[in-house]
């Protein structure tokens, strides 16, 4: 115990071993636990295993860092490029072409001005006088003209001054015309290719200089308006980066494009992977505990059977160790559907369905949370199990496998496409997975025997196998024992017609019925319905004898079909198909001799049925047997002698342990009745009939 002060309190805390005694140790629900909780486990190791890869990573990179090794992918990412995304947007900056406001008035202001400049030098020639009125054009154009440019045209003759105002009045109006841009002048306009070969003195550049103005002024917000609506037709930059591909080489200088691709692969810095080490397994223990409150609640019967716990153990194990191993390139190429297929054909669709999810989930980390593989194997997951029930060959195993991964490439196709475009990869993809579900259906179908033989699972390519009269126990069957064949025919048509009627496994039923006498084979001759000529061994011998000889068939038939390697769940039917019925016609014939003799002696072994199948042939064998010896087979006689024997097994508590209800009894009555009568050609009279043949007779005899 440990003891702890803190703040005047006193904690303790105590660590002991949970005292079970042998009965909680060995229960069917102590077992399901541990095996449910080591399968977990199990599945939880495999898939943290693969975010270890880099939690030991030595280097902390930053900006400007000089690599000191080799750094690989150490697996396939997709990644949103921020920084190339900035890149393209910066060249759509530098590349936009500005926004400017066109203002008429300014040619029109300066080009009067200029007419305006002459007119004023021409009337001071005309007067000989040089006072030139400079607050004139400083109030009204805000120029300020040199007094040397003044005295410069005064110097020239009236005829050079008219000449000079009217070119020089025309090209100041064909630079306004071609507009003038803020921040350009008369000598940067001037240059354009409109103006090539227009010859000017200095005078002159001077002058046009003085009253040349933009016209045109920089629009600040519809070229920022311009720009960001290019800038919002960018869709998000990915880059891909391959597993094991080289990402830095030894001796490089570590950049920002650098530093986010490693950011991508999660191997920035020591901290980062370590903190997704921890989520994931955070994310694990989560899905642990869901999965184990689901599984052991709705799955407590088929784990409990170690066969198929070990067949569901071996066939995650394969499918874990296949991702694990496999590099992330050949993902798709993976055929995940093996598995699910594996557990469908081994236990059942449901079965199939709650460990493919569980699978998947497992193996999001072991994807590194490809969120597209997840979502194409759900669905596709969904879409089997809609049609699994109906598969019942193995060609159809191989068409489901194509149609599951057409879906798939249509689905992975649309996801990708609309978000990353098309490319190199979503085509290459494409074709793994077609590839993959090809393979998922031949190789389910080359492992499944193999499974099959090493947990001894009554699949249901091994019940159809099993139920094929050429079968070598079935044909020495009716070579050996004709009457007991044809007896287990009967059987089984009357059996797999109430099955399916009640909701029971009818292709089960159907091949356990023809199996359930094989004890019969040893001494064939002691049963009735293989005597001949009327001979009978049983008046040769005691009625202990006899009993011995009946009721050990069920143990033969146990140990031939064992020899055969027969599933357990058919050999199972071979002893409970009689209960604990007794041998009511040799105990009584024994009594007679003598009183003293135990009624337990002449009562089957058992066990008494524990299933709804095995309860079906218990009584469609008796029925079938005790309907042939009715004389008169009409419907309700038949009716009639069913309810009878049905009757009396309840009575003799041998259909207490078979999950049957009233309901299913009636429904069985029912169907009992309509396949025997159909079998035996019976014709079903109508209320009425029997006194109309009554009269008729009397009449014929009158």
């Amino acid at each position: 115990m440990k003891k702890f002060n803190f703040l005047g309190f006193r904690l303790l805390f105590r660590l002991e071993r949970e005292n079970r005694d042998d009965i909680q140790v060995y229960s069917n629900t102590y077992q399901l636990k541990d095996r449910v909780v080591y399968l977990l486990v199990f599945l939880t190791i495999i898939a943290l295993s693969s975010q270890l890869g880099n939690i030991f990573q030595r280097n902390k990179y930053i900006d400007k860092d000089i690599i000191k090794e080799n750094i690989y992918a150490p697996r396939d990412v997709r990644y949103k490029d921020i920084l190339k995304k900035e890149e393209i947007i910066k060249n759509i900056v530098d590349s936009s072409e500005k926004k400017y406001i066109y203002l008429p008035e300014i040619g029109l202001k300066y080009s009067n001005g200029l007419k305006e400049f002459y007119n004023e030098i021409l009337k001071l020639k005309a007067k000989k006088s040089k006072n030139f009125d400079y607050d004139l054009f400083e109030e009204n154009y805000q120029l300020k003209i040199s007094p040397d440019i003044v005295e410069e045209l005064l110097d020239m003759s009236k005829r050079q001054i008219a000449s000079q105002r009217r070119e020089l009045t025309e090209l100041l109006s064909s630079v306004y015309s071609h507009g003038i841009k803020e921040g350009e002048t008369f000598i940067t306009t001037m240059g354009g290719k409109d103006f090539k070969g227009k010859e000017l003195n200095n005078l002159e550049f001077k002058i046009l200089d003085i009253f040349t103005f933009p016209n045109y002024v920089y629009d600040i917000e519809k070229t920022k308006e311009d720009i960001k609506q290019k800038v919002d037709k960018i869709d998000d930059q990915y880059t891909t980066v391959k597993a094991g591909e080289l990402v830095l080489k030894k001796g490089e200088i570590l950049d920002k494009q650098k530093l986010q691709t490693l950011k991508a692969l999660g191997i920035y810095s020591p901290s980062e992977t370590i903190l997704r080490f921890f989520i994931s397994a955070i994310y694990l223990a989560t899905v642990s505990i869901i999965s184990y409150n689901i599984i052991t609640t709705r799955f407590r019967k088929e784990l409990l059977n170690k066969n198929i716990y070990g067949a569901t153990f071996l066939v995650f194990a394969l499918l874990f160790l296949i991702f694990k191993l496999f590099s992330k390139d050949y993902l798709y190429l993976i055929p995940f559907e093996t598995g699910f297929f594996l557990l469908q054909i081994l236990v059942n669709s449901v079965y199939a369905f709650y460990f493919g999810i569980v699978a998947l989930i497992y193996l999001t980390p072991m994807t590194n949370y490809n969120m597209v593989y997840f979502v194409i194997t759900l669905l596709t997951i969904l879409f089997a199990t809609k049609f699994l029930n109906s598969v019942k060959t193995r060609v159809q195993f191989i068409n489901l496998g194509i149609q599951l991964a057409i879906v798939k490439v249509i689905i992975y196709f649309s996801i990708t496409f609309l978000n990353f475009g098309i490319s190199e990869t979503l085509l290459l993809d494409s074709t793994k997975i077609i590839l993959a579900g090809i393979f998922s259906g031949v190789l389910t179908l080359a492992i499944v025997p193999y499974l099959e033989r090493t947990f001894n699972i009554l699949s249901s390519f091994k019940l159809l196998e099993l139920g094929d009269l050429s079968n070598p126990l079935l044909r020495d069957l009716s070579v050996k024992t004709p009457g007991t064949f044809y007896h287990s025919m009967m059987v089984a048509a009357v059996s797999e017609a109430a099955a399916e009627a009640i909701g029971a496994d009818p292709i089960f039923t159907r091949v356990a019925s023809y199996y359930h006498d094989i004890g019969k084979m040893k001494r064939p001759k002691f049963y009735v319905e293989n005597q001949e000529g009327g001979e009978n061994p049983h008046d040769k011998i005691s009625p202990f004898l006899s009993a011995l000889v009946i009721l050990a068939h069920p143990k033969d038939g146990f140990e031939m079909a064992k020899k055969y390697k027969i599933p357990r769940e058919i050999r199972d039917i071979m002893l409970e198909h009689h209960g604990t019925t007794l041998l009511a016609y040799f105990y009584n014939k024994a009594k007679s001799l003598d009183e003293n003799i135990r009624e337990d002696d002449f009562r089957y072994s058992g066990p008494k049925p524990k299933t709804k199948e095995s309860a079906i042939i218990m009584l469609a064998d008796s029925i079938e047997a005790a309907v042939r010896s009715i004389e008169h087979k009409t419907y309700n006689n038949i009716e009639e002698m069913i309810r009878k024997i049905i009757f009396n097994k309840l009575e003799d508590g041998q259909l207490k342990d078979a999950d049957l209800t009233f309901k299913d009894i009636e429904t069985i009555i029912k169907v009992f009745t309509k396949t025997i009568i159909g079998i035996h050609h019976v014709r079903i009279k109508y209320p009425g009939q029997d006194k109309s043949k009554e009269r008729e007779e009397k009449t014929n005899e009158n």
